[in-house]
């Protein structure tokens, strides 16, 4: 199983156990009363029914944890194009999605420049930099709180996708990667694009529910996905039995033939099962509930199809 899986599945334990659940249906419950009262961090934000403890205004967040006032030495003030100063997520400028490129430049070197979306839980984003000059053009992306996401650089222009997690800000930072030695300033085209909401979750929670048909049936659903992204992984959930033996047959031709890996509901680290054909023969040791990931093992986007039937042991 590729190492992308593998964390992310990582991803998925730690989620498990984190936190707990607020089941009030006032959306805010969390943060009601406030539970953040450490010093510059007091605004209160809900993720998926958790609260979590923001910087105030005017401070931002830094790598040891703590949250300082945003000033000249954490936010650099220089010349440069017409929007500095948008050197830090504080002073970030605003990026709406689907509106063409944005052209602006990273001088002097050292230059960061900032960028605040607004991102819809489950959506996917790409993230396009196309640069000029002796610019060696790198893209990150950091949630509402300052944490890192993900990033993607490449000589000349550089292409990043990323989903949302939850409904919030979502900061971009465009830069000259710091693995070239070169001191690399220049021009670039920056463009946003929505690729609209995932068709399957990638994690154990946002799975799709699947209820496999007997292997008799003449006309078998179809179930499709697409991998909208590279190393996208798509969650399914079904009700297993260890007196059944399943069966997975995917279209071929135009479309993907991806891998797929089982999963008992009760250990997410460890696959029951791996494979990567046409058709795909496997079992249970226990009942309860089950998953099936699906995924291409070479990280490429692209559509596929599969039904899913059963048949008693």
């Amino acid at each position: 199983m590729n190492r992308s899986l593998l964390s992310l599945l990582s991803l998925v334990s730690a989620l498990h156990g984190a936190g707990c659940v607020v089941g009030d249906t006032n959306p805010n419950a969390a943060c009601e009363p406030n539970p953040c009262r450490e010093a510059n961090r007091t605004t209160c934000v809900v993720e998926v029914k958790e609260a979590r403890c923001l910087c105030d205004a005017g401070f931002i967040a830094r790598p040891s944890g703590a949250c300082e006032a945003v000033s000249a030495s954490n936010c650099a003030e220089h010349s440069g194009d017409t929007f500095e100063p948008d050197d830090c997520l504080a002073r970030s400028q605003p990026l709406a999605s689907n509106t063409g490129t944005r052209q602006q430049t990273i001088d002097p070197a050292g230059d960061y420049d900032f960028f605040q979306l607004s991102a819809t839980a489950r959506h996917v984003y790409s993230l396009n930099v196309k640069a000029s000059g002796a610019l060696l053009p790198r893209v990150d992306v950091f949630d509402q709180g300052g944490v890192w996401l993900t990033a993607s650089e490449a000589p000349g222009q550089t292409q990043l996708y990323f989903k949302a997690r939850v409904s919030s800000p979502h900061f971009v930072r465009v830069s000259h990667s710091p693995r070239d030695p070169s001191v690399g300033t220049g021009g670039y085209s920056l463009g946003f694009t929505s690729l609209g909401e995932e068709d399957h979750g990638d994690f154990a929670e946002e799975a799709t529910r699947l209820t496999p048909e007997f292997f008799e049936t003449t006309a078998p659903s179809s179930h499709y996905g697409r991998f909208e992204y590279p190393r996208d992984a798509d969650w399914f959930t079904f009700t297993a039995s260890s007196a059944r033996e399943y069966r997975l047959s995917f279209e071929a031709g135009t479309r993907i033939v991806p891998a797929v890996a089982v999963y008992s509901g009760s250990n997410l680290n460890q696959p029951l099962f791996t494979d990567q054909n046409a058709t795909v023969y496997f079992s249970v040791p226990a009942g309860g509930i089950a998953f099936l990931v699906i995924y291409s093992p070479q990280g490429s986007e692209g559509s596929y199809a599969f039904n899913f039937l059963y048949r008693d042991k």
